[in-house]
């Protein structure tokens, strides 16, 4: 699941440069299975969203997209040598997975969790995103409890 995402929050996400990294994700859904998402974010300086572009793996193998815009993100600690920051944001998602059936999803997904700015161009986070959602097959509607860590450089 994508973890990823303000303008006007963000003290510590530079306003004017681009961030850029890996995560690995996992998560569960009601509709059954686990799933095992690496993924790509991005975060550019003139769009207040976190892009996520993840794979899926498991019992239903597929492509998803996520966007997550922060409403919180705040100083958990913050002297001379670390930056510990923790966020909770609101987000969508979509996915399309493949195998014996093809099935489109849409949901959305509530990101929380930490993030630690390592430098002024490394961010290490983690999270944790329950979310709900629509499926378009015999199972339509869900939940998910998914999360993700990842490394994030901004240039």
């Amino acid at each position: 699941m994508a973890g990823l995402i303000s303008v006007g929050v963000y003290a510590d996400h530079p306003k004017d440069m681009v961030g850029v990294g890996l995560f690995m994700g996992g998560g569960w859904a009601s509709v059954g299975g686990g799933l095992f998402h690496p993924g790509v974010t991005i975060k550019a300086p003139t769009m207040p969203f976190f892009w996520g572009f993840n794979a899926s793996f498991g019992k239903a193998s597929g492509l998803g997209v996520s966007m997550d815009y922060y409403l919180l993100d705040r100083d958990l600690v913050k002297d001379g040598s670390i930056d510990l920051d923790w966020f909770l944001g609101v987000g969508g998602f979509t996915h399309l997975y493949f195998g014996s059936d093809f099935t489109l999803a849409l949901g959305f997904r509530l990101p929380i969790g930490l993030s630690w700015h390592i430098s002024n161009s490394l961010e290490l986070f983690l999270d944790v995103t329950p979310g709900i959602g629509a499926r378009f097959d015999s199972e339509p509607f869900y939940t998910t409890l998914g999360g993700e860590l990842g490394l994030r450089v901004w240039f």
